[in-house]
């Protein structure tokens, strides 16, 4: 069989070539021995031939030696066909060459190999990278042991900047060949932060190749890869659960320096807990993450990962190993530690701040503001408490030496100030600068507590700010927002009535607070107890009773009648015995207080979010409540506005329909009454012309001089009765707005109806009432045949005397006896129809009347809907997922754990100094 290596390297010639003969050309060698081979019978020349071809092509004669390799047709036809293609390949033929390169058919994994990577050159010297790419990876797959396939593969593909196939490349031939060479390119390419591009798992038997092989190389490996996906949130689980299965294996030799992984489980570890992820989310990946970091940093600096396993374990609960609880815990008693710098306390609380105003839930400003104070380790605070009837204030502002005002409903803070006095108003939402002192007593007033500044030679002499609560209902909620953070607490008893209901509730109150804090009391008014003997005795029995409280308790006796100046030398002596503290005890105690404010506030936001949901329910079951009233009471309005337009407009109609009945009554008689005018001297002939007058005069006479003003006073009754039953709906309103504004707890309800109205009314009645002047009547002058007879024999015979008495009974007799009806009718209606018009406009009149009411209405009751829409809605969202609110605090409660190990390891090294 053929050696391969003298084919792949075209030296298969040599093999006749002997030593005697070296001094000839080959082609002389050759060419002897293809004269010889033609001897015999039968005869290959096969071998000959194909030997000639690589003398030629050694030679530079392509054309022979493809002439020659052509006729190949035995076993070395496959590599004939080859070194045609180098031949084509030689001589520029690129399109032939790759034609035969790819005809080629053969078992044989080297000439496979070498075709490949021909064709590889070929393909990219004609620019066809997709066929290069396919014909590496064919070749990378086939052999990678191959000479330089796996480097001209590695060379390629950064060529290309393809940093996938690359990193593919680098990791596979790091776990096939554990050589450094790949592991550095591996190294390399994760420096350069193109590792990401897979997921983490992806390396999980590479990076256990790296450690077993070079452990100083895997370290760097792993740091390299986690700067890559500690960058990107959506891999850094999978990674961290990754590097948890990996470091499982991994064992941390004496002297070996880690670190840089440590930092990065460190930071891992606050990535995980600040970074908004939900408890779900890592709680599958924390404890072996904080396991590892353990491991790999107890020999150097085990103080943070110490901390962190003992507070995760103690948040949830066996989640770690006992075991390696146990090691975190004597690593934690052991070690020599730094002191805990309080700084980082605040950090976590303003990032709880911060936190709380981005989730509607705002901590008060109260709480960063007390924390502030803790820091300032210059001074001490004393917290200045008792009941109302103790006579606190006189007595803060006796040592003082100064009439501040009277802190009964709202709690000062006294601080020294070397000039002139400031006041600060704390709130909710900050603090504000207070100009005039003038309005001090008005900050008393609100919900805050004011900071006043004050040149005190008290507060500058015993370095102490005095805190001023009042113990009663409003000052107990700042008397324990206080208390916990105060260096100490003075309660002030009245000796007259010590430990009253007051002051026990408030003392019991502090006492469940379970935050130790330095307690003593001060017994005030003194001077009301009548003897020497007495007031030792009351003493001693309060000394007793305030220790049942507080065991260490001590009793100063004050009164408000003696010199202050002498009892504040006792207050200055009794305040340094029992209060002040050393510098290194005050900054410890100040620690303690600071993580017990951050406690709390986490309760707090747990406590209010669980408070809002039950005051959204509380909201949204009040609100449909009130909204099914509303509701129903705008239906009652509606009734009632149609109850009132009927009463007014029947009472109206009423009216008018009597001076209606009287007009139709007088009228006929006014009329039949003027045949009295008429007399048998009367002229005839213009009789009718006179008495149609004289009953027109009639007619406004009697409207205007005696109708009207009566019905004036009618109308007068009416619209007072009508502004009664108006007056009436109001008074119902404004019954209904407080109910409705007690309902929803404030001042949203107002139904104010429009009683100009009843002014218009009024103004309108009037001016009918100067409008009662009628038009005349034509009565008489019509052309109806009783009037036309008359009229004719009075112009024909009413000048003749003896016919008067004849036209006189019968003018007489017409007047008496005529249908007025119709003039009746007319009147009537001239009269009225103002009055009709009027009675028209009164169902409009009072829909006016009560339609802001309406209008009033209907916005609460769409305000009352979109408010119950938008608190369901976000109950809903509450409801839907409440681990985005709850999970972060219970991780804020991890690291305030944290920190509270740290700091109990720091001051376990520094307290002796204490």
């Amino acid at each position: 069989m053929i050696e391969e290596k003298l084919l792949m390297e075209k030296s298969f010639y040599e093999t006749f070539l002997i030593e005697n003969e070296s001094t000839l050309h080959p082609i002389e060698v050759l060419g002897a021995a293809f004269v010889e081979e033609q001897q015999n019978e039968p005869y290959d020349l096969t071998y000959i031939r194909y030997a000639q071809g690589e003398v030629y092509f050694h030679s530079k004669d392509y054309e022979a030696a493809i002439y020659k390799w052509e006729s190949i047709l035995n076993e070395l036809e496959p590599w004939a066909k080859k070194n045609i293609a180098d031949s084509y390949y030689a001589l520029g033929m690129l399109s032939a060459a790759e034609d035969v390169y790819t005809g080629i058919s053969t078992e044989s994994t080297v000439l496979t190999m070498e075709i490949s990577l021909q064709l590889f050159h070929l393909y990219i010297e004609r620019n066809k990278l997709k066929s290069a790419y396919r014909i590496i990876e064919k070749a990378v797959n086939t052999d990678p042991d191959y000479p330089l396939v796996a480097q001209l593969a590695k060379s390629f593909y950064e060529e290309q900047q393809d940093w996938k196939n690359a990193v593919e490349l680098a990791v596979n031939e790091s776990i096939r060949t554990s050589e450094q060479e790949w592991f550095r390119a591996l190294l390399e390419y994760a420096e350069m932060g193109y590792a990401a591009t897979f997921t983490p798992n992806y390396y999980y038997d590479v990076l256990i190749t790296v450690y077993e092989e070079d452990r100083q190389l895997f370290r760097d490996l792993v740091q390299s890869l986690w700067e890559s996906y500690g960058e990107v949130s959506a891999t850094h689980i999978e990674w961290m659960s990754t590097v948890n299965t990996i470091f499982e294996y991994v064992e941390v030799e004496p002297g070996e320096r880690w670190e840089d992984i440590s930092s990065q489980f460190q930071y891992a570890y606050l990535h995980f807990l600040e970074k908004g992820y939900l408890v779900k989310e890592i709680e599958g990946i924390m404890p072996d993450l904080l396991t590892n970091w353990l491991k790999i940093s107890k020999q150097e600096q085990p103080l943070l990962a110490s901390s962190a396993v003992m507070a995760w374990n103690d948040v949830f609960s066996y989640s770690i190993d006992p075991m390696v609880v146990e090691e975190a815990e004597s690593l934690l008693l052991q070690g020599e530690y730094p002191a805990f710098k309080m700084e980082e306390t605040i950090l976590l609380l303003n990032k709880i701040i911060e936190w709380s105003e981005r989730n509607e839930a705002p901590v008060s400003y109260k709480s960063k503001w007390i924390a502030e104070q803790l820091l300032d380790t210059s001074q001490q605070y004393l917290v200045v408490a008792g009941s109302e009837s103790s006579g606190k204030s006189s007595f803060v502002q006796s040592v003082l030496g100064e009439s501040v005002g009277e802190a009964e409903h709202s709690t000062v803070v006294y601080r020294y100030h070397r000039s002139q006095a400031e006041v600060m108003e704390v709130h909710d939402r900050g603090a504000e600068k207070v100009e005039s002192i003038a309005d001090f007593e008005e900050l008393m007033e609100r919900e805050a507590f004011v900071e006043y500044k004050l040149p005190s030679e008290f507060l500058q002499k015993n370095g102490s700010a005095l805190i001023d609560v009042q113990a009663n209902s409003r000052g107990l909620k700042d008397l324990t927002s206080f208390y916990p953070a105060a260096d100490g607490l003075l309660y002030v008893l009245n000796a007259d009535s010590p430990f009253n209901a007051e002051d026990r509730q408030t003392l019991r109150t502090l006492t469940e607070i379970g935050q130790p804090v330095n307690v003593h009391f001060l017994l005030n008014k003194m001077d009301k107890i009548d003897h020497a003997g007495r007031s030792e005795e009351i003493i001693d029995s309060v000394r007793a009773k305030a220790r049942e409280w507080f065991p260490d308790a001590e009793v100063l006796p004050y009164s408000s009648l003696e010199a202050v100046h002498l009892q504040q030398r006792d207050v200055e002596t009794f305040l340094k015995k029992h209060y002040l503290l050393n510098p290194g005890v005050l900054k410890a105690e100040r620690r303690v207080k600071l993580f017990y404010l951050v406690r709390k506030t986490l309760k707090d936001l747990f406590a209010q979010r669980k408070n809002q949901e039950l005051g959204l329910k509380d909201s949204i079951e009040k609100n449909k409540d009130i909204l099914v009233r509303l509701n129903g009471f705008h239906n009652y309005l509606g009734d009632m506005q149609n109850d009132k337009t009927t009463v007014i407009k029947e009472s109206f109609h009423k009216k008018k329909e009597e001076i209606k009945k009287e007009i139709s009554k007088k009228i006929p008689e006014i009329l039949s009454g003027c045949s009295e005018l008429i007399t048998e001297e009367s002229d005839f002939r213009q009789i009718h012309t006179e008495l149609n007058e004289a009953m027109n005069s009639r007619i406004q006479t009697y409207i205007q001089e005696d109708l009207m003003p009566r019905y004036m006073v009618i109308l007068e009754n009416w619209l007072q009765s009508s502004r009664q039953e108006l007056q009436d709906g109001q008074d119902y309103l404004n019954e209904m707005s407080t109910t409705f504004n007690e309902l929803f707890g404030k001042d949203r309800v107002v139904l104010e109806c429009d009683f100009r109205v009843v002014d218009d009314w009024r103004r309108d009645v009037s001016r009918m009432g100067t409008r009662a002047q009628i038009e005349k009547e034509n009565i008489l002058l019509k052309f109806k045949p009783g009037q036309f007879l008359l009229k004719s024999a009075g112009k024909l015979f009413g000048g003749i005397p003896q016919n008067k008495n004849l036209l006189y009974n019968q003018y007489k007799r017409y007047l008496e006896n005529e249908d007025y009806s119709e003039t009746t009718a007319s009147v009537v209606n001239k009269f009225f129809v103002q009055f009709d018009l009027f009675e028209k406009s009164l169902d409009q009149d009072v829909k006016s009347f009560f339609a802001e009411p309406f209008n009033q209405l209907d916005l609460t009751i769409k305000e009352t809907e979109a408010e119950i829409a938008a608190e369901e809605e976000t109950l809903k969202k509450m409801k839907e997922q409440p681990e985005r609110y709850f999970d972060p605090i219970t991780l804020f409660e991890v690291e305030l754990l944290h920190a509270e190990y740290m700091m109990k390891a720091g001051f376990k090294s520094t307290r002796a100094s204490y």
